[in-house]
This record gives structure tokens, C-alpha cells and sequence, in this order.
């Protein structure tokens, strides 16, 4: 089997005809920091993003939207535009060349939960919502998207911004309703990416030290 970090150039294929082993997909997933330039196929981040779209969602409620960034004109607004220059946080060494940004939409929850079938629950007011679904099944919607890429040779770093959001809506033309989630950088890494992260520092807790069965 070839690398996952074998571009799709160099895999001459369409890289979702690669069969691989879920249990391999997981473990081969990790965040990535440096990506090479190149931008993957519109139709393979269209079909990682049809993937993550069917994550589950409370009532089939579908309350989410991607947007992707894969012109490399809103690729550079975008790092520029989150780039606070009071604060030296590091950058990632290459630039993913695709930026996905997952937003919930509560309003279709509301919606849903409003409906004769969904009103036993008391959930139409979102207030009332002990857990925010929206958000779970947008963290849910990322990881399955983060897997898929994986399953299609592509690369990933889910990350978040704390800075210049507004900016970006106002750049992207983002409804002020959707809630941002999360941010998934999208591409090929880099070929001399190396793994950096806590990831790197800090040992993985033991499963027994996780796991609980029949009780605590």
C-alpha cells in the first residue's frame, strides 16, 4: 500500500479506490501542521464532505453547513485575516492549501424539536436543551471528516481561532446565526512534515485506566 503522504499525483489513482481498514484510517489520523502547496481535487473534498455531512444529528435535524476555502486568493485572506500581530502564536510551517469551516445552525434544532412528533421533549426553546446538540453533532460532523480525509490519502489539523472571526464573516459573507465549531485545515502534508504537538510529549492513558464496565 502506498504512504498516506503519497500525493495524488503520485498515486495516478483516485485515492478513495484505496481500501483501507477503518481500525488503520483512526490510527493514522494525527494533526498536521506543514502541507505542501498542492490542492487536492474539488471532487475528493466534496466527497470527504458528503461523508461528514451524514454524521448523526439530533432528530435528523441536519443542522450544519461547511464552509470550504479552496481558492488560493480566500485561502491567504483567510491565514491573513487570523493572524493576531499582537501575539507571536506559531503558525503552521506550510499552509494548508483547503480550510473547511464547520457551522451549526441551533435554528434548525429549534425547528425540529418543534415539530408534533418532537414536542413530548419540551425541547422548543433552545434554552431548554441540557446538552447543545448542535455543537455535539458538529465536533461528530469534524471527526468523521477528519477520517474520511484520511481514507482519501489527504491530511488534516482541526483547530480553532481567537482572532479575527468577525472579520471572517464579514469576508465570507457568513450568516450571523451559524455558529462557528471548528476549523479543519485540509491538503497533502508535507514531505518533511514531522509530528509536533502534545501528541508527541505526552503518553496516551492506558485503556483500562478509561474504560468502565458495568460500573465505575
Amino acid at each position: 500500500m502506498l504512504p498516506l503522504s503519497a500525493h495524488s499525483s503520485q498515486l495516478g489513482c483516485d485515492p478513495y479506490n484505496r481500501a483501507m481498514e477503518f481500525s488503520e484510517v483512526v490510527r493514522k489520523r494525527r494533526s498536521i501542521r506543514s502541507f505542501a502547496p498542492e490542492i487536492p481535487p474539488s471532487d475528493v473534498v466534496d466527497r470527504v464532505i458528503d461523508t461528514a455531512r451524514r454524521a448523526p444529528s439530533a432528530g435528523f435535524s441536519q443542522g450544519l453547513d461547511f464552509l470550504v476555502l479552496d481558492d488560493p486568493h480566500a485561502v491567504a485572506t483567510f491565514w491573513r485575516l487570523t493572524n493576531d500581530p499582537n501575539h507571536d502564536v506559531r503558525r503552521p510551517a506550510g499552509e494548508a492549501p483547503v480550510v473547511v469551516l464547520v457551522f451549526s445552525d441551533p435554528k434548525r434544532y429549534l425547528a425540529r424539536y418543534s415539530a408534533e412528533d418532537k414536542l413530548e421533549f419540551q425541547l422548543d426553546d433552545l434554552d431548554r436543551w441540557p446538552v447543545r446538540f448542535w455543537d455535539v453533532d458538529g465536533g461528530m460532523a469534524a471527526m468523521q471528516l477528519q477520517l474520511a480525509a484520511v481514507d482519501a490519502g489527504l491530511d488534516t489539523w482541526f483547530f480553532g481561532i481567537g482572532y479575527g472571526e468577525d472579520a471572517i464573516r464579514s469576508e465570507f459573507s457568513i450568516p450571523d446565526d451559524r455558529l462557528m465549531v471548528g476549523l479543519i485545515a485540509l491538503g497533502y502534508r508535507a514531505d518533511d512534515e514531522q509530528p509536533t504537538g502534545s501528541g508527541t510529549t505526552r503518553k496516551r492513558r492506558p485503556l483500562e485506566d478509561q474504560l468502565h464496565r458495568n460500573t465505575w
